[in-house]
C-alpha cells in the first residue's frame, strides 16, 4: 500500500502522516508499515539541535497509524498506551519497520502490540488502545 492508498483510509496528512508505505499481512489482525526518515522532517529541527532524534510521542503515533490501517478505519481515537519502551534512538537516515498485531477486540475497543525495528534492532515497542467510543 503506497502513501496515496494510505491517505484514502487515514485522515492524517503531512506533516502528521507518519507512513510511506504499508503491507497488511492479515486484514483486521496484522500489518507492517515503513517510514524513511530523511532528516528534513519538521520534528528534527527542534528535537534536539545538535543531536536530532524522533520524539517518543511520534513513535507511538506511528504504531497507532498502522493499527488503524490494519482495521481499515481512520475514525478511531487513541485511548491509551501501555508498556512503551524506547530501546534505541531513532535518527535521521533511519528506515523504520513497524510491526503491529491486534491482541484484543472488545465493545469498540482495539488493543494492539507494536514493535519498531531499525534493521534487525528493536528500537521501540508498546501497546496501544484505540477506540470508536471516545
Amino acid at each position: 500500500m503506497n502513501r496515496e492508498k494510505i491517505k484514502q483510509i487515514l485522515p492524517h496528512r503531512s506533516p502528521f502522516l507518519m507512513l510511506d508505505s504499508a503491507d497488511i499481512i492479515s486484514p483486521k489482525e496484522e500489518g507492517v508499515g515503513y517510514k524513511e526518515l530523511t532528516g528534513k522532517e519538521y520534528f528534527f529541527e527542534g528535537h534536539f539541535p545538535g543531536h536530532m532524534v524522533m520524539p517518543g510521542v511520534l513513535i507511538v503515533e506511528t504504531i497507532a497509524q498502522i493499527a488503524m490501517l490494519i482495521l481499515g478505519r481512520g475514525d478511531l481515537k487513541l485511548k491509551g498506551i501501555e508498556k512503551v519502551k524506547f530501546r534505541q534512538t531513532i535518527e535521521p537516515g533511519d528506515r523504520l519497520e513497524v510491526r503491529v498485531k491486534k491482541t484484543l477486540e472488545e465493545a469498540g475497543d482495539f488493543r494492539f502490540f507494536g514493535e519498531i525495528y531499525l534493521g534487525e534492532n528493536l528500537a521501540a515497542s508498546g501497546e496501544i488502545l484505540l477506540s470508536s467510543r471516545c
